[in-house]
């Protein structure tokens, strides 16, 4: 099966190192970082330890004290000369603007906690509403505001055609990370950041060449399993795979109809000599105005989406981390032998790098069962 992890996996040494720079410039005396890459309509976080004593001179606990902006840059990898290597050996893995400085006086450490660049739209208020660029000119515009580098596929409906379905107050006061995140939905887009990079685009193919977790079970040859991973926790929601089904009620002033669309038409329940326990689907209704019996199917279709992703899920509290598995991959588990071999979409992807656990990485991710997915 292609993937994009190399497998299968070859027992070899490995030589992980990292790199921590502080407003681009390296610094010393870091004993641990974390960076913590969500879904995408939050925020990526990161987390530096630091032990006072070790640090340079010019950039002791005073000048921490006084400092009123910061920004920081995670490095990670291996290498292959642990005696030799540059910051060019290693993977940027988040770059991002410190929100805390806490310093443990009595345990001789500080720690930076913040997050990534998204955090400038988190910030920013705005009442602008842009109803005559399309959502992709807009996310241009912001992206180049804050100074981010704007990696935007185009779109061709403008703003103001979603405002008007979806009936958005003009004049109230949003961050534009809202603005950009609920135009990413209309569009059926993703939205996030990346490094300086600002993405709006598509939503992930999910049949991508996949993210590989391997798993080998136990034979006569060999008494014990084997994975690239070190745990592995897998759940099944019940309560999705009795069956859900989604009813969106609407009333469109111009078309002065009121409509009511379930989907899927008929959602899976109990049948005769094939009961089940608790019994058959479970109804999620919304009610949205302004939509046209249209986009009302299409409405209950994203959301119905996004429910049954949440029916089987993949938790790997540990993993030797690489800088391959980002949150827009597809990870495709297998050899487990049973329903939970299948397509998975992160939620977040955490790397840690430490001075005593060396450089490991934690992933959840969810996906619906195969057998819930509606044939359109």
């Amino acid at each position: 099966m292609p993937s994009l992890n190399p497998m299968p996996l070859v027992p070899m040494a490995t030589w992980p190192r990292g790199a921590v720079r502080l407003n681009d410039s390296h610094i010393t005396g870091w004993v641990s970082w974390e960076a913590e890459s969500n879904s995408f309509y939050s925020a990526d976080t990161f987390r530096v330890t630091l032990v006072a004593d070790m640090l340079p001179p010019d950039r002791d606990a005073r000048w921490f004290s006084e400092q009123e902006d910061m920004f920081v840059e995670l490095f990670g990898g291996y290498v292959g000369d642990p005696e030799r290597y540059s910051l060019t050996d290693l993977d940027s893995q988040l770059y991002g603007r410190v929100d805390d400085i806490d310093f443990d006086i009595v345990a001789g450490t500080i720690e930076l906690v913040g997050r990534d660049l998204t955090s400038a739209f988190i910030d920013a208020k705005t009442t602008e509403k842009w109803p005559n660029l399309t959502a992709s000119a807009i996310a241009i515009q912001l992206a180049e505001r804050h100074g981010l580098t704007p990696v935007v596929t185009a779109t061709m409906s403008k703003a103001g055609k979603y405002y008007e379905i979806d009936h958005v107050n003009m004049s109230d006061q949003r961050s534009e990370w809202d603005i950009l995140t609920y135009l990413a939905h209309v569009e059926g887009f993703i939205v996030y950041v990346s490094g300086r990079e600002l993405h709006f685009e598509p939503k992930t193919d999910p049949n991508a060449t996949p993210y590989l977790i391997q798993w080998v079970p136990p034979d006569e040859s060999k008494g014990y399993p084997s994975s690239n991973v070190i745990e592995m926790k897998f759940t099944r929601s019940l309560t999705v795979s009795r069956g859900i089904q989604v009813v969106v009620r609407t009333w469109n002033a111009k078309q002065k109809k009121g409509f009511t669309v379930s989907y899927p038409n008929k959602a899976k329940s109990t049948q005769a000599g094939k009961a089940k326990p608790f019994g058959g689907a479970q109804i999620y209704s919304y009610t949205i105005p302004g939509l046209t019996q249209e986009q009302a199917l299409q409405r209950a279709q994203t959301i119905y989406a996004e429910l049954v992703a949440h029916e089987m899920k993949l938790s790997i509290p540990r993993m030797p981390a690489d800088s391959i598995l980002k949150v827009t991959a597809v990870i495709q588990v297998a050899g487990t032998g049973t329903a939970w071999d299948q397509r998975y979409f992160p939620d977040s992807v955490v790397r840690r790098m430490s001075m005593s656990d060396g450089y490991a990485m934690s992933v959840n991710a969810k996906n619906h069962a195969p057998d819930s997915t509606v044939t359109l």
